[in-house]
C-alpha cells in the first residue's frame, strides 16, 4: 500500500516545493516596479485604442472625447522606454538565464499563432496565410513588435553586462554619451524613419539597458534634482506632449503634423526620453510594500500586449468584439473605451496565468525545452 502511494506523494512534493517557489518568486519582486509595468501596459492600451479606432480622430464624437483621447493616448508613446529601464534594473545584476528568452518567445509564438488561426477559422479581414506565417516567427516576423525586439535584447544582455564592468565603465560612458547624442539629436531634429536604418528599436533598447546600468551601478545620472523632483518633470513633460498633439491637430498641416508628431512625440526624442525616465525615477523611489497580488498580475503585462496587438486579431477585437468607432460616434465613447481597456486586461491576465499553469506542467518539463535552455546557455559559455 506505502509503495502503490509512493508515486503519487512524490508527485505532491514536487508540486507543493514548485508552488512553495513561484510564491517565494512573487514575494521577492518589487511591487513599486510590478506596478509600474501595469502602469505601463494600460497606458499602452491607451495609445493603441485611440491609433486603432477613432478614438483618436477629432472629427468623430464631442471635444471632450477629443482631448480625453489625448490625454489616454500620449504616454503610450514613450512608455515603451520605461518597459525597457525596468527590466535592465534588475537583469544588470543577473546572470544570463536561456529561460527568459525561450520563455519569452515560446509566449510570442503560442499567443501569436493561436490567435491567428482562430481568427483565420472566424473570418477576420486582417487574418490571412501572410499573419499566419508572421506569426510563426516571433523574432524575424516581428508578430508584436516591441516582444521581437526584447527577445534579441535579452540575447545580447551577456554582452551587455560585460560593458558594464568597472573596467570598462569609462568607456561604455562615452559610448553612451555618443549614442544619446546621436539618437536622441536624430529623433528630435529630423524625420526618424529617415535617418535610422532598420532594427533602430533594438539599438535604442541598448542604449536604454546600459544608460540605467550605468546609473544604477556607478550613478552615471548626477542630477539629483531631477530625480527628487521627477513627478513634476513628468507632469510637464506629458502635458506638453498633449499640447504638441492638439496643436498638430489644430493647424491641420500635413507637414506640420509630421514635424509635431514624429520629431517630438516619439519614444526616442528628447521629449519621450524625459518622460520615461520621470515615470522610472517616480516608481523607483516609491517605498511600497510587497503585494503578491500586485506581482501576479504584473507577471503577466507581457500576454496582455501580445493578445490585443496581435496583428491579425487586434481590428477585430476592437470593433467586431466592443464595437468601439460605434459607441464613439455616438457620444459614449469615454466610459466605454475605460471599460474596454479594463476587460481586455483583466481577461487577459486570467488566460495567461492558465498559460502558466498548463505550460509550469507540461512543456517546462519536457526535454526538448530542457535541452533548448541548455544548448542556449551552454553557447554563452
Amino acid at each position: 500500500m506505502v509503495l502503490w502511494l509512493k508515486p503519487f506523494i512524490m508527485k505532491m512534493k514536487t508540486y507543493l516545493m514548485s508552488r512553495s517557489e513561484r510564491v517565494a518568486d512573487l514575494e521577492k519582486r518589487q511591487s513599486n516596479f510590478e506596478l509600474l509595468r501595469i502602469v505601463c501596459m494600460l497606458l499602452i492600451m491607451g495609445l493603441h485604442i485611440t491609433r486603432q479606432t477613432k478614438m483618436g480622430d477629432y472629427l468623430i464624437g464631442d471635444g471632450v472625447d477629443y482631448y480625453y483621447s489625448i490625454l489616454l493616448g500620449s504616454a503610450g508613446r514613450f512608455v515603451c522606454n520605461t518597459f525597457v529601464m525596468i527590466g535592465a534594473w534588475f537583469l544588470i545584476d543577473s546572470k544570463f538565464r536561456a529561460e527568459r528568452v525561450v520563455n519569452l518567445w515560446l509566449e510570442i509564438f503560442l499567443y501569436s499563432v493561436s490567435i491567428t488561426v482562430i481568427c483565420i477559422v472566424i473570418g477576420c479581414e486582417d487574418a490571412n496565410i501572410t499573419t499566419l506565417i508572421q506569426a510563426c516567427f516571433p523574432i524575424f516576423g516581428r508578430p508584436v513588435w516591441f516582444g521581437s525586439e526584447y527577445i534579441c535584447l535579452l540575447l545580447l544582455t551577456p554582452w551587455l553586462n560585460e560593458m558594464l564592468v568597472e573596467k570598462n565603465q569609462q568607456k561604455t560612458k562615452q559610448i553612451i554619451k555618443l549614442f544619446g547624442i546621436l539618437i536622441i539629436g536624430c529623433a528630435t531634429l529630423f524625420p526618424i524613419e529617415h535617418v535610422t536604418p532598420a532594427f533602430s528599436e533594438l539599438v535604442w533598447f541598448c542604449f536604454l539597458y546600459l544608460f540605467i546600468g550605468l546609473y544604477k551601478r556607478y550613478q552615471f545620472f548626477k542630477y539629483q534634482w531631477f530625480e527628487k523632483y521627477s513627478i513634476l518633470w513628468f507632469t510637464v513633460g506629458y502635458l506638453f506632449l498633449c499640447g504638441i498633439r492638439v496643436l498638430a491637430d489644430y493647424l491641420n498641416h500635413e507637414g506640420l503634423y509630421r514635424i509635431f508628431i514624429h520629431y517630438y512625440a516619439h519614444y526616442e526624442a528628447l521629449l519621450g526620453f524625459i518622460c520615461s525616465l520621470a515615470l522610472f525615477f517616480l516608481f523607483k523611489n516609491w517605498n511600497m510594500k510587497s503585494n503578491r497580488f500586485v506581482n501576479l498580475v504584473s507577471r503577466s503585462t507581457f500576454a496582455v500586449y501580445i493578445i490585443h496587438q496581435t496583428p491579425a486579431f487586434y481590428n477585430y477585437m476592437w470593433n467586431g468584439i466592443f464595437g468601439i468607432d460605434s459607441a464613439v460616434e455616438s457620444g459614449n465613447g469615454i466610459i466605454y473605451s475605460l471599460f474596454v481597456i479594463v476587460i481586455i486586461f483583466v481577461v487577459s491576465v486570467c488566460v495567461d496565468n492558465i498559460r502558466i499553469f498548463v505550460m509550469d506542467r507540461s512543456i517546462y518539463k519536457c526535454k526538448a525545452y530542457q535541452l533548448v535552455c541548455k544548448r542556449l546557455e551552454e553557447f554563452y559559455q
